[in-house]
């Protein structure tokens, strides 16, 4: 237990100065209220930090500058969407700059900002693209099934800004109900290629929606078994085994949205241990003492579902947090032992041994929570080391303990190390 914990401690103090010192700026660039564009390092955000702030320095020996959008153009990262400094039209008349982020650029832009896109056309103003309900409040309906009547404002829009070169109706009849940024990123792209095809660029169009990450792992799982044991010739509640170690293995899926975050991802972990845990209980009681031994063998399938947030996206170390729910389900067990009554009164020892047995307990739901760092040594390859604990209550298929099984405690704890092995 000791030795264990001590490694979890030591993963977590690597991860701390790997947070500290990692690389949190990309090669970038300002484009100066003057005109002038300076090259150099701009630091990676995600969010609504992007639309309010760039933290800029010309190298990594420089100090850093906090530009916000009355001071600059423009501003961005290699390889990522740019942001330019705009006035966003307000309902209540009063607007100031702000970044917007450049979906597509050409004779027609496209730019978003949070949930919301806008279309400007030959530096004409920018005009609010969005949904507009024609039932003014007053939801129609056909039997029981409501009907939502949407406006055509917005394809009258889009319509008024590519009459010199308009947009084919299989494209438009996508945006007719919805306006899902793909869709209306291909309008935009389609006009940008008819009417000034030299000057079309498309800046979210190579990331991937979808990012599936696939590895296998292994490690050590660290609990302390607790449980009780009542029948007509043995009675124990609350017995605890000592802290037993087991070998687990599994597979590792991580799931991420590129074009929507970098840092924020879905991971399970399905995994297989076969385990053993030994042990004595000693039971005292005013005339005589019961000690008892016991062997429990698992073999345990789980399935723990985390929401992972990377702290910096950059460099080869790259330092997580998780946290999620976690599933296990006992899929064979197997109890064995012995016990001894010792009477005060006359001394006499009495022993006799268990009768083969399960568990009666074979479902746990548990909370989990987990740290670790991903080491990404090749574009396509990469380990992660991890540390992972886990709070749960077990549920006993029968709440009846007059039988000659073990029942599981309803509350648990594990810690998980392992490390795996990534590929795409």
């Amino acid at each position: 237990m000791k030795q264990f914990l001590l490694a979890s401690l030591a993963l977590v103090a690597l991860l701390i100065p790997f947070h500290a010192t990692a690389q949190v700026y990309r090669p970038g660039f300002i484009v100066q209220a003057d005109g002038d564009t300076t090259k150099g390092l701009v630091r990676y955000r995600e969010g609504k930090l992007t639309y309010q702030s760039c933290i800029f320095k010309t190298s990594e020996e420089a100090e850093t500058k906090e530009y916000f959008p009355a001071d600059i153009q423009a501003y961005g990262v290699v390889g990522e969407t740019p942001f330019r400094t705009k006035v966003v039209p307000s309902g209540e008349g009063v607007s100031s700059p702000t970044f917007v982020e450049v979906v597509e650029q050409g004779k027609l832009m496209l730019y978003a900002q949070d949930d919301q896109l806008y279309l400007e056309k030959e530096n004409s103003g920018l005009k609010h693209l969005y949904l507009q309900n024609d039932n003014h409040d007053l939801p129609m309906y056909t039997g029981e099934r409501q009907t939502v009547m949407t406006s055509a404002q917005h394809l009258i829009l889009i319509h008024s800004l590519t009459l010199d070169c308009p947009v084919p109706d299989k494209l438009m009849l996508k945006v007719r109900q919805r306006l899902h940024v793909p869709n209306v990123a291909a309008i935009v792209r389609n006009y940008n290629t008819c009417a000034e095809p030299a000057s079309a660029v498309s800046y979210k169009k190579d990331k991937l929606w979808i990012q599936t990450e696939l590895g296998v792992f292994a490690g050590s799982y660290l609990t302390a078994l607790q449980f009780n044991h009542s029948t007509s010739a043995h009675r124990f509640s609350g017995a605890k085994l000592p802290s037993a170690s087991n070998f687990v293995f599994g597979a590792v899926f991580n799931f991420s949205s590129p074009k929507k975050s970098e840092r924020f991802s879905v991971q399970l972990e399905p995994m297989y241990s076969k385990e053993q845990h030994k042990g004595n209980y000693v039971f005292p009681r005013e005339a005589y003492e019961i000690n008892g031994d016991y062997t429990i063998n698992i073999s345990r399938f789980s399935l723990p579902i985390m929401l992972r947030y990377t702290l910096t996206t950059n460099g080869k170390f790259r330092p997580y947090i998780g946290a999620g729910i976690t599933n296990d389900f006992i899929l064979d067990s197997n109890v064995q032992g012995s016990q001894s009554t010792k009477y005060f009164a006359n001394g006499y020892v009495h022993k006799s041994d268990y009768r083969d047995s399960e568990i009666g307990t074979n479902i746990s739901h548990a909370v989990t929570a987990a740290v670790g760092t991903k080491f990404q040594f090749s574009e396509r390859h990469a380990t992660l080391l991890q540390f992972r604990y886990e709070h749960g209550r077990y549920l006993a298929t029968d709440q009846s303990y007059t039988d000659s099984r073990v029942y599981l405690a309803k509350t648990h704890q594990g810690y998980y190390l392992t490390a795996a092995y990534l590929f795409k």
